[in-house]
């Protein structure tokens, strides 16, 4: 069953990891959630920032993440840096 992906269900495993599936051994790690401090009523835009190994890098596109033991959902991430530390990926949520 697909979570509801929303701000409350990032911001409880903010710096949680995220296996990608048909990636062996290539798993991502959940650093900032962030919302901006203005946002027109009832609206629920958010951002997402993960952190993953320099190689191998992942495309710009849609991966299949996995929380063991929890769930298992599409999202769409796209490359916007890497440093000594990793690749880091952003999704946004509108």
């Amino acid at each position: 069953m697909l979570p509801t992906l929303d701000y409350a269900f990032f911001a409880e495993r903010l710096n949680g990891f995220f296996a990608v599936a048909g990636h062996d051994g290539v798993t991502l790690a959940l650093t900032e959630v962030d919302r901006p401090a203005h946002q027109p009523a009832g609206g629920n835009s958010f951002a997402l920032l993960f952190r993953g190994p320099a190689q191998p890098a992942l495309e710009q596109m849609t991966y299949m993440l996995d929380i063991p033991g929890s769930a298992t959902f599409p999202l769409f991430i796209v490359p916007v840096g890497c440093d000594q530390d990793g690749m880091q990926y952003q999704a946004i949520f509108n």
